[in-house]
């Protein structure tokens, strides 16, 4: 958590699969769900992070992910203090 001016901000860095440009621009869209390269089954309903940005975006603030392709991904979201 930093404090950047009249903001703060946090970031959540994951060591995941990572996620594409093209998929980093649709995983807040409601239902949305990235498709699973290692085969594994699908989870969930592709609202969650639909709902951080809702969230996030009442309170004034903006929601991001900075995509890493095959090595993890960092999402981040500032908010007015």
């Amino acid at each position: 958590t930093l404090q950047e001016g009249d903001n703060i901000r946090v970031d959540v860095v994951d060591t995941g699969t990572g996620i594409s440009r093209e998929d980093a621009e649709k995983v807040f869209d409601k239902f949305y769900q990235i498709h699973a390269s290692d085969g594994r089954q699908k989870k969930g309903t592709g609202l969650g992070l639909t709902i951080c940005k809702g969230i996030v975006e009442e309170h004034g603030g903006r929601i991001w992910v900075e995509p890493a392709p095959g090595g993890g991904s960092r999402f981040s979201f500032i908010l007015p203090v």
